[in-house]
């Protein structure tokens, strides 16, 4: 191996001991699944959307079978907060993204030398 760690935060531990910790997670999850559904493990026994209005369902618009104004509005106004914050998230990441690619790109690799350039933090050149 390289002098560099592909994962760092494994470091100290045993191949053999993340792998085991990965198993054990995976199948702890599959069980928690298992023992929700009711240790049933035919598709036909999960969870399905059962329609509470005639001819609801899957692709129904969230408002039929609602008959408070109050409720319908909130649901409207958490999809739009949803939607919002969303868009923010994303630009938040590809925000960060661009900044940090382009910190990438003026960062110097080991061994290369100094170029000509203005001291970007206020600072003088040695």
């Amino acid at each position: 191996m390289s002098g560099r760690q592909e994962t760092p935060e494994v470091s100290g531990y045993a191949r053999s001991h993340v792998a085991i910790s990965a198993v054990v997670g995976l199948l702890v999850a599959v069980l928690s699944v298992w023992w929700a559904q009711g240790f049933d493990i035919f598709y036909e026994s999960l969870y399905r959307v059962n329609p509470t209005v005639e001819g609801g369902g899957i692709g129904s618009d969230w408002v039929a079978g609602n008959t408070i104004p109050a409720l319908d509005f909130l649901i409207a106004l958490v999809h739009a907060a949803d939607v919002l914050m969303g868009a923010f998230i994303l630009v938040m990441v590809f925000l960060h993204w661009a900044a940090f690619r382009r910190l990438a790109d003026r960062m110097r690799q080991p061994g290369e030398e100094r170029g000509e350039a203005v001291a970007a933090d206020g600072g003088e050149q040695e």
